[in-house]
């Protein structure tokens, strides 16, 4: 997703007009000018759950990249099985270590979660092969999440543990002494064989990235189990993250040496399948004519709500002063939104001019200029009144206004923010239901 730096100054008011509260448009205007300023929630909305085939899950770009690593074969009681594994190179932390005369005590893979970053039940077991990649990746080009590299069949490591996010007592061995550390971390041990290998390679790897990698390609980490009621997250950018290879030096004393996930120059993406056979989304997918019942939205490479207004031509020539989307979360038999709760952040992407999706005017406005996005533009959980469902509202007033202008089209895409790492999902209240609809609510002025 596209969130463009560079904002044109005359959106700027569009913003501000955006953040009015909507009971004091029009306040100022003359009485004889009143009659222009009108508000309806009545127009004519089409919705449907469209499924996504992939999302961006590597960039040359650091600031681009993930920060959470999700993980795991997770069995969603509304979404179907989700499976997340992870592809990713390692890079020694040192162009001159010195191997000689070692003896060699262990080599583990050390995963630190990241805070927040799992979803669902995680006090269960989860299984994790630990495979070595058998093609090279490249710093420099994008990966997506449906792309797959080749593998060596046999794992360097595997474990089935149940993860704990207590902190946990880790042995550092830096300088002369051990270190204790405390913080919560996934372990795998991994084959011996492979640290003979790589103590084994001549210096001149150490001091070349393109050699490293072309002796150690990197490693794929993939889940065992047939499934869990959730997934984990990991902090590949963590500097306690990598593999550990504890070893004793020539005078017999302790030391390690570690293979980081460094953001340069190691490659770091997560690979998503999405199965909704037999799911309760699974009949809404792409299916325009139960979009007026419900609709689904997933973090991943998962589903988004897709949104056409139709009728845009009537309102030509009119000043939009707010634009507020409404939707209302749907309470489904068999659903946990204890366990499993809804997506905490949405925004709202379309096409521009070139036909790439990117976030709408208002959300780069707000971005740009390092304003709050749940209290500008919305897209959070708010508890309904009176009774009523969980409401999430969104503010596009200055996108709107480029829609009844003609500058852009009609389509509109709801999507989690920062989607290729959200491990959560939701279900709204359909376009045409009697009750708790999707709604457009515009107030405007007609010149």
């Amino acid at each position: 997703m596209k969130l463009s730096a560079v904002i044109p100054i005359l959106a700027l008011p569009l913003l501000f007009a955006a953040c009015a509260d909507p009971t004091l448009v029009g306040g100022s205007l003359l009485d004889d000018d009143k009659a222009n300023v009108g508000f309806t929630d009545t127009l004519s909305i089409r919705a449907s759950t469209i499924a996504k085939d992939s999302v961006r899950t590597y960039s040359p770009f650091l600031g681009s990249q993930l920060n959470n690593y999700l993980f795991g074969v997770f069995n969603d009681p509304v979404f179907g099985k989700t499976t997340a594994s992870i592809f990713a190179q390692v890079y020694p932390e040192s162009r001159t270590p010195n191997f000689r005369n070692i003896t060699i005590d262990s080599l583990v893979l050390i995963l630190p979660y990241f805070s927040g970053g799992h979803y669902g039940v995680i006090n269960e077991p989860f299984g994790m092969d630990v495979l070595r990649l058998a093609e090279n990746l490249d710093e420099n080009e994008e990966y997506f999440s449906n792309q797959d590299i080749a593998v060596s069949p046999i794992p360097l490591g595997s474990i089935t543990a149940t993860p704990s996010l207590d902190s946990t007592m880790f042995i550092d061995y830096v300088g002369n002494e051990a270190d204790t550390l405390n913080f919560a971390f996934f372990r795998v041990p991994l084959d011996t064989t492979l640290a003979r290998e790589l103590i084994g390679l001549d210096t001149s790897f150490y001091r070349s990235d393109s050699l490293f990698f072309d002796a150690f390609k990197g490693i794929k980490l993939q889940p065992t189990n047939d499934g869990n009621k959730g997934l984990l997250g990991f902090d590949l950018a963590s500097t306690r993250a990598g593999i550990y290879l504890f070893y004793r030096d020539s005078t017999g004393d302790a030391r390690r040496f570690l293979y980081d996930f460094d953001p340069t120059p190691t490659v770091r993406f997560t690979h998503y399948e999405h199965d909704y056979s037999g799911s309760k989304a699974e009949p809404f997918i792409d299916n325009p004519g139960l979009g007026d019942s419900l609709l689904f939205v997933q973090g991943m490479s998962g589903l988004e709500i897709k949104l056409e207004i139709p009728d845009v031509q009537s309102l030509s020539g009119v000043v939009i002063n707010k634009a507020e989307l409404e939707l209302y979360l749907a309470n489904l038999e068999g659903d946990d939104i204890l366990s499993f709760p809804p997506v905490d952040q949405l925004i709202l992407t379309a096409p521009n001019s070139e036909g790439e999706i990117v976030a709408i005017e208002d959300i780069e406005i707000i971005l740009a200029r390092r304003l709050s996005l749940e209290n500008v533009f919305g897209g959070v959980p708010v508890e309904g009144g009176n009774g009523s469902p969980v409401v999430y509202r969104m503010n596009l007033s200055s996108h709107f206004q480029n829609v009844v202008d003609g500058v852009v089209g009609n389509v509109l895409y709801i999507t989690p923010y920062l989607k290729a790492e959200t491990p959560s999902r939701l279900v709204f209240y359909g376009a045409g239901r009697p009750q708790y609809a999707v709604k457009l609510k515009l107030a405007f002025t007609r010149l």
